[in-house]
């Protein structure tokens, strides 16, 4: 079972390992591990079905014992034991105790019962690990490819992202005297339906990243949406993980080593947005980066 599990768990982990990770598919990586899980060990009509190994060990095991191969070919069988867990302490609390009756008997039915409670728990933990998750749907304001295509409900999804993306970023949002709000809420709302129907019709079927890639440079849209254009950029600095603080940690352990210890800051930040942003060393101009190099200072140039 903790096969199956871990497997789902890799492909959601994998989602944000990547190098860029748009926060709008964060959502939909979610709710698609959320009801795998529930499919295969929530149903109790069709328990451990679609599973890849779980399933495999169920039909295996139907008679009470399993055949295992060895190295050489030779069966060897090995009968099951379910054992029973133990009852609770006296001392325990009665929440406690009530949770593990269900999987006192050592039976395979109890077994199923325990995957299930552990797999209800694990959901659990998984919904309360994103709690930005709506901020992160929100977003979907600014990727046409989440657009429906009757425009009264796509009217009536930007309204709703748009309230959320407020309610999120309402730090930035103030009515005292002297204080100049980052976005403006009134013009904002003014510009959200042309935006939303111009977005639509110039990028359909682009995720946000996508279609900030065709308009960020375009000056016509910064005039004519320009409160719009503002909390577009704001949405898209929003981290979806910290992944990419763990490689910036990783990649400065790597350049600056004991053998590095007295590496400027100014160098180790110069080495290290190469090292993370590129080029390739592939597209360098070499001979230019030496000349550079030997004209800084006099240098004694040895030959080769």
């Amino acid at each position: 079972m903790l096969a199956d599990v871990l497997g789902e768990l890799n492909k959601l982990n994998m989602t944000f390992q990547e190098e860029t990770v748009d926060i709008t598919t964060i959502g939909l990586a979610l709710e698609v591990t959320i009801s795998t899980l529930s499919r295969w060990f929530l149903r109790k009509e069709t328990f451990a079905e679609g599973t890849i190994y779980l399933s495999k060990f169920l039909s295996d095991s139907q008679n009470g014992y399993i055949d295992i191969k060895d190295e050489e070919t030779m069966i060897e069988r090995h009968e099951l034991r379910y054992i029973s867990i133990s009852a609770m302490d006296i001392e325990s609390n009665e929440a406690r105790k009530q949770s593990m009756k269900p999987c006192i008997e050592g039976t395979q039915e109890s077994c199923q019962q325990l995957t299930e409670g552990y797999i209800e728990t694990l959901i659990d933990s998984l919904n309360e690990r994103f709690p930005d998750l709506h901020l992160f749907n929100a977003a979907k304001l600014f990727s046409p490819c989440y657009y429906p295509e009757e425009r009264h409900n796509r009217e009536k999804n930007s309204e709703c992202w748009i309230l959320k993306l407020f309610q999120h970023l309402q730090h930035t949002i103030s009515r005292d005297v002297g204080f100049v709000a980052l976005f403006d809420v009134k013009s904002c709302k003014r510009e959200l339906h042309p935006f939303v129907d111009s977005l639509n019709l110039a990028c359909e079927g682009f995720s946000m990243k996508e279609a900030w890639k065709v308009f960020r440079n375009t000056k016509q849209w910064h005039k004519t949406y320009p409160n719009m254009m503002k909390l577009w950029q704001a949405v898209l600095t929003i981290p979806a993980s910290t992944v990419d603080c763990e490689r910036g940690f990783s990649k400065q352990n790597i350049i600056k080593d004991i053998r590095k210890s007295r590496l400027g800051l100014d160098t180790l930040d110069a080495l290290m947005r190469i090292s993370l942003n590129g080029p390739e060393p592939s597209n360098v101009d070499w001979d230019a980066i030496y000349k550079v190099w030997k004209d800084t200072k006099s240098r004694r140039i040895l030959e080769l």
